[in-house]
């Protein structure tokens, strides 16, 4: 394929996403905006390894996302700057895998799996981060009103950081 023809594809994608319906759901979510995927295998909560994290292009086939909703749930659950205080207070059960401004997947928060890492390097005490484990969410009604066949767009978009729906 050439590259031509790969900016013409991404330019219908994006239009076609354009099309997909706004995200109306009214109870808390944790949005984690992924971007594009990187090599780098890791540990993840539970004792894991995952391969990298992001999202990858080829996922934005749904038919292609769903053999893959594993692999998105280990890029989804980790490293975050979170409050899981926050978390659990405001009653978030799921947590949503978004990329380029629509949600990708979805997954519901193991309760009392929570895992911290420290960055070693960083500055002012903020290297802390959580994680989770997950059960992968692909049917049902939340997961119909969360991300369908489709995904939903996201309005609007987060600002950096912003992670807590409804904004």
């Amino acid at each position: 394929m050439s590259k031509n023809e790969v900016n013409l594809d991404n330019r219908r994608q994006v239009a076609d996403e354009k099309a997909n319906p706004v995200l109306e759901y009214d109870e808390p979510l944790l949005i984690i905006t992924l971007g594009d995927w990187v090599d780098e295998e890791s540990d993840i909560p539970g004792g894991g390894t995952r391969q990298g994290y992001g999202y990858k292009p080829e996922w934005l086939e749904p038919s292609v996302r769903k053999q893959h909703y594993q692999e998105i749930g280990e890029s989804t659950c980790s490293w975050w700057r979170l409050n899981e205080g926050r978390i659990q207070r405001e009653g978030i059960e799921y947590a949503v895998a978004a990329y380029h401004g629509v949600t990708r997947a979805l997954f519901r928060i193991k309760p009392d799996t929570w895992e911290e890492t420290f960055e070693p390097d960083a500055v002012d005490g903020h290297g802390r981060r959580i994680g989770w484990q997950f059960d992968i969410v692909d049917s049902g009604d939340v997961f119909d009103q969360v991300v369908g066949e489709h995904g939903h767009r996201i309005e609007p978009r987060p600002k950096q950081n912003q992670r807590y729906w409804p904004w």
